[in-house]
Order: C-alpha cells, then structure tokens, then sequence
C-alpha cells in the first residue's frame, strides 16, 4: 500500500492553473496545511468575435444540448448572454451538459439546473456520455469552449452521434509572461515539492516558457500530479513525467494524489 499522511504541513506545492476567488483546489492543499505557489501559466481572455456571437445568439434558443467544457466557458458563455439579452430567459429550454462538478456549479451560479455531468469528466466522456442519452440524433448540439477545441469530442458527437454540433469559442487562451513573477522567480530559486498540472494547456505552457522556468542547481525537483487523462495524454506528449494521475479533477482526489506521493 502506498504511504500517505494526514497533512502536507510544510509541502511547497506549485499550481500552474489560473486561480480563482473559490477555488476548491487550493482550499484544500491549504487545509492539507500545504504552502501553494500560485503560478498560472496561460492567460484567458475574451474571445470577441462578434460575428460569431451573433450567429450563435441568433438562434440560441433552439439549440436540444448546450456543453460546457470548462468554468471559464460557462463565465465567459453567460457573460455574452446576458450583454446581448439582458434576460436569462432567452436561454431557451436546452438541456444542459457539464464536464464535470466544477464546471456544473458555475452553471447552478445562474440558477440553472445541470442535466448531464459524465463519470470520466473529460470532453471525450462528455460527448460519450450524450451519446449514450440516446437523444442525439439529428439534434442541435452547441458546444461551448475556449480556442483550444477537443476536435476528437467534436467529430465523435457528430459522427457516431449523428448531431448538428456548433462550437461557440468564448475564450482563448495565450502564454503569461513568468519573467518578472514573484512566485516564479520563488519556483526557479527553491524549486518545490510537488507541481499540479490541471490541463492539457498548462502543460504545453510549462515547456513553452522552459527558460522562464529553469531551477537552480540547489532548487527542489517537484513531484508531478496530473489532474486527468487529457492532461496525462498532453504531459507526455510533452515529455513530462508523471508521477501521479488523480483520481478525478475533485480537490479531494488532487489532494490525495499529493499526500501519497509526497507522505
């Protein structure tokens, strides 16, 4: 049995995903008495197609599915909403599915009611999972993400599940300058005990900024936890090894990958 410990009092633990007010996550680690270094890799702004939104809003309310792949879908996604309508009731009565708990109560924060969340909360789950609903065929699927698009979700909804899917891109995502960050700055100086990558873009940014990275000679070598399959699949398409996958992206489970590698 692995070793594991009731806390990782004094464990420097690196988050490379962009940090939210509530962040389940965090909360946890801290709670765990962890010291979490808070250092998103990538950026996340507005996607301001206008020409799409309208496309998109045109027809909003006829739409059988609406997916969100993400929190900041579904922040970015209602913020348009409610800027183009000013009324949540132009939702319409689409049935909504969420990728997983996280990405669902950011939904439940508009007072709207989740239908599907996946057991494997991935968009490949996510669109196996709708698929099983048996309710697909020819209906209009609208999947809301960010500009990096799981095209392997997509075409599956569309073939196996014969769906009508359109992709909204509410968000895009680019590099966050590390060079003059204070906990970046720490991270290269002492390295840490352990380092979270909580997407598959977070870790295509950690070797993207690899310089902006680099440790010193008596810096701590972190002990990596992925937060999922996808993530795993994009760690070592990145070559970076992997010492733990969590059991699923809930702060129960990420914390727990923590405690047994680091106990």
């Amino acid at each position: 049995m692995p070793k594991s410990t009731s806390s990782l009092k004094g464990k420097r633990i690196v988050l490379t995903k962009s940090i939210r007010e509530k962040d389940e996550i965090r909360d946890a680690l801290e709670e765990a008495e962890a010291t979490v270094l808070q250092m998103p890799l990538i950026e996340v702004s507005e996607n301001d197609d206008k020409d799409q939104t309208l496309e998109i809003f045109k027809g909003i309310a006829t739409y059988d599915w609406i997916v969100f792949t993400s929190v900041n879908g579904v922040n970015y996604f209602f913020e348009k909403l409610l800027n183009a309508f000013r009324d949540i009731r132009a939702f319409g009565p689409s049935r909504i599915a969420c990728v997983g708990h996280q990405t669902a109560a950011a939904v439940k924060e508009y007072h709207l009611e989740v239908d599907l969340i996946p057991e494997d909360t991935t968009g490949l789950g996510l669109a196996k999972a709708l698929i099983d609903t048996g309710s697909l065929p020819s209906a209009y699927v609208l999947w809301v993400s960010g500009d990096k698009i799981n095209k392997e979700a997509v075409n599956l909804l569309q073939g196996e599940g014969e769906a009508i899917v359109d992709v909204f891109e509410v968000y895009k995502t680019s590099l966050r300058n590390l060079d003059n960050d204070d906990v970046a700055t720490d991270f290269r100086k002492k390295g840490a005990d352990g380092i979270l990558f909580a997407s598959a873009s977070s870790a295509e940014s950690f070797v993207k900024q690899a310089k902006q990275l680099k440790r010193g000679k008596s810096a701590a070598a972190p002990k990596t936890v992925s937060i999922g399959p996808s993530t795993s699949d994009a760690m070592k398409s990145n070559y970076i090894p992997i010492d733990r996958e969590s059991a699923s992206p809930a702060a129960i489970d990420v914390v727990a990958a923590f405690k047994v590698l680091l106990g």
